[in-house]
């Protein structure tokens, strides 16, 4: 198998590949991590995407790479910290009604997901053309191959990965800057 600092440094270009194994060699310990928290049905998954997340917006600020599962480790045991500090929160009723089916709350979830979908490409319409075009042939439909997106923006796979992250930041600074909150962009599945 390919040494963990290859592998992350291909990752913060925006190497697909490097991803996938990323996630191939951490996600069954970030599974055994959420595993000892007893969460919820679903919580434990939502940490663990929380945490891809993270790593996903500040891999180029890793500073050692050998000590990825370590960062992935520590912020998947904080983001289940989070998720059991939240319920604590919340009144019993609230939590004992999720265990009970209710269709209405899948209606309500779907509708905040295409709500919190509509405002977020309304502000990915206002990056910069190129970083506009790069974020929508990332993150709308399947999972595309960055050689694919490559071709069909005229641009070389390099460049993806950085103008992704530069992207990303305007995009957060557009929402900061508009007064719109993180919580908003939460929706509950």
């Amino acid at each position: 198998m390919t040494h963990v600092s290859t592998v992350v440094r291909r990752a913060t270009d925006g190497d697909e590949t490097a991803w996938q194994q990323l996630v191939e060699r951490y996600g069954p310990m970030l599974s055994a991590v959420g595993g000892r928290f007893r969460l919820r049905a679903g919580d434990a998954e939502d940490a663990a995407q929380l945490t891809w997340l993270g790593l996903f917006q500040n891999v180029d600020r890793i500073n050692d790479p050998e000590s990825i599962g370590a960062w992935l480790a520590t912020t998947m045991r904080r983001n289940c910290l989070r998720l059991i500090s939240q319920r604590r929160d919340e009144p019993m009723e609230d939590w004992m009604c999720d265990t009970l089916p209710d269709d209405r709350r899948a209606i309500d979830s779907s509708l905040l997901a295409r709500e919190r979908d509509q405002l977020l490409w309304r502000y990915v319409s206002r990056l910069p053309p190129r970083q506009s075009l790069l974020i929508r042939a990332l993150f709308t439909g399947s999972v595309p191959s960055y050689d694919r997106i490559a071709r069909e923006l005229s641009i070389s796979v390099g460049t993806i990965g950085p103008t992704r992250q530069r992207a990303l930041r305007q995009l957060r600074l557009l929402l900061d800057e508009s007064g719109v909150q993180r919580h908003e962009l939460d929706v509950a599945s």
